[in-house]
């Protein structure tokens, strides 16, 4: 019905046996309307609201059949209205279309993540939702890794043609002061400005390279004040260096194979420890167990976890006393902030991960197997055990990220470890070896991973460290295993750094205008690394 027809039903209304004071306006007809129709709602209630039979009103009929007048009050201005009954209507009763249905909102789940779109409908509905709550992995579509933003290595002096990058880790500082380290199979220890480092067509270039051993090296530590860090390498060793001299301080000796992984204690510039294939733990103080040797010391470890993560050899013949027990390689290490005497760790027999308090004491007897303070065990799922290749901590301390070579990834409670919290997996995650390592963003809300299939898999996360918003991220730049990721520490911007066996290393910013004139070209999604959104039904 037309609004017009509205108000001139209402003026023409000739029933009552008074008239209106003035020409009845469609304000006035609509707010009538409204009112018949909840006096009606509430006459077809059984009960009132306050819990009290409703019962028809006594009195004389015909007095209650009669029109009825209302005084309503419009900007100080009283008008007396004609009101049809509400339980008799009339030929010329108001009538107004039904209301539009409000579309279903999903309920509002304390951690999870939404749109910005859905999340301000869930405002106004009174719904708490805040920023925290607000999807932001949209912006990582823009992230782009031009030609000029690749570094390809090369055969240095007397290292092998086609040298692969293993690991990259950014400095603790952030802006102009921020530094990347890339260290390769060749022995070769590389500086880059992430921020404002020379780039042309031959790609990035780094500020300083030395050769730091003779064998590859697997990981790379920066200490807190960015001024020294620490390098893994294949031949047994660990050296500190000087960062602005690019000079060798010591030598840490005491591992009997390729040492995997390093891990500075939380604010500490002093202790570490490290992880090797031979399947022990060392810790080590840079003031005890040293020896000058010239202008460098040689150091022995403080103290030692033999066999931290042993596995079973033959295991079906245990039963008939003919199975042994191995030491697998401890694949990676990372210390934790809530209390800096523990040290979680990861190897290549199975998901656990263990707890070592740092000042245990090792077991009296060679036969004694080491036990760790906790451990975070998998529920029991009858299939073989599967190796760890990664541990990551989030900025607050409290989640720990391992990456499985069942192709996921769990989330662990640093606080409480006990069986998994939560699991990430996607059907571009392919973790095959134990060169693939994840690495969380500054703001703690998107984990990256690297893929043997040479993708990179971003998850948003909740606070509950769960991608509830059932979305990732994957960046396509890499031709074969994308095996180091690292995000840049700051917060000024988002940057992510990336390794691959295809002898690249890869520094991806985010460009919205970039990128999308670089998708519509050809030549350049070739070359260039793209990254676009997928969503898990």
């Amino acid at each position: 019905m037309a609004l017009t027809d509205i108000t001139q039903r209402a003026n023409n209304s000739s029933d009552g046996a008074r008239t209106p004071t003035r020409q009845t306006t469609l304000f006035d007809a609509l707010n009538a309307a409204q009112r018949h129709s909840n006096k009606r709602q509430r006459r077809s209630a059984p009960f009132s609201s306050s819990g009290q039979e409703n019962t028809a009103p006594e009195g004389n009929s015909d007095q209650a059949e009669g029109k009825m007048l209302k005084r309503i009050r419009l900007e100080s201005l009283s008008i007396a209205v004609p009101v049809q009954p509400t339980h008799s209507p009339a030929v010329n009763e108001i009538a107004l279309p039904a209301p539009a249905p409000v579309p279903k909102m999903p309920a509002a789940q304390f951690g999870s993540l939404y749109s910005a779109h859905t999340a301000i409908r869930l405002r106004q509905r009174q719904l708490n939702v805040s920023m925290r709550n607000i999807s932001t992995l949209s912006r990582l579509e823009s992230l782009l890794s031009p030609e000029a933003r690749v570094y390809r290595l090369q055969a240095v002096e007397d290292s092998p043609a086609g040298t692969l990058p293993l690991a990259c880790k950014y400095s603790n500082s952030v802006g102009t002061k921020s530094r990347l380290a890339l260290v390769d199979e060749g022995g070769m220890i590389s500086l880059f400005d992430p921020v404002n480092g020379a780039a042309g067509e031959a790609g990035m270039q780094p500020v300083a390279s030395w050769r730091g051993h003779d064998n590859s090296i697997f990981d790379v530590e920066w200490c807190a004040d960015d001024t020294r860090m620490v390098t893994a390498s294949a031949d047994e060793t660990c050296r500190l260096w000087d960062v602005e001299q690019q000079k060798l301080l010591g030598v840490f000796r005491g591992h009997s194979q390729t040492v995997r992984s390093v891990s500075w204690r939380h604010e500490d510039q002093h202790c570490f420890s490290t992880a090797s294939r031979d399947g022990s733990i060392m810790m080590w103080d840079l003031r005890a167990n040293k020896t000058k040797v010239g202008d460098e010391y040689s150091y022995r470890p403080v103290n030692t976890i033999s066999r931290a993560h042993y596995g079973l050899r033959n295991a079906g013949k245990m039963s008939r006393g003919k199975g042994s027990l191995v030491a697998g390689s401890v694949t990676a290490i990372k210390s934790l902030r809530h209390n800096t005497s523990l040290i979680a760790s990861v190897g290549s027999t199975s998901e656990i991960v263990r707890y070592w308090d740092v000042r245990m004491s090792a077991p009296t007897r060679a036969t004694e197997l080491p036990t760790p303070a906790a451990a975070s065990l998998l529920p029991a799922s009858g299939g073989r055990s599967r190796g760890t290749s990664s541990l990551t901590l989030d900025p607050d301390g409290t989640r720990l990220y391992s990456a499985c070579s069942n192709n996921r990834v769990y989330v662990h409670n640093a606080l409480l470890p006990e069986a998994p919290i939560a699991q990430l997996d996607a059907p571009e995650f392919e973790c095959r070896s134990f060169n693939i390592t994840t690495s969380m963003s500054p703001c703690g809300r998107h984990l990256a991973a690297g893929s043997t299939n040479g993708s990179v898999v971003v998850w948003e996360l909740d606070m509950y460290g769960q991608n509830s918003s059932r979305q990732r991220a994957v960046l396509q730049g890499h031709v074969k295993e994308a095996g180091c990721v690292a995000w840049y520490p700051g917060a000024e911007r988002t940057q992510l750094a990336t390794c691959g066996d295809d002898g690249t290393m890869r520094v991806w910013d985010i460009n919205a205008e970039l990128a999308g004139a670089a998708k519509a070209d050809p030549m350049k999604r070739c070359s260039w690394g793209f990254t676009s959104i997928h969503r898990t039904p």
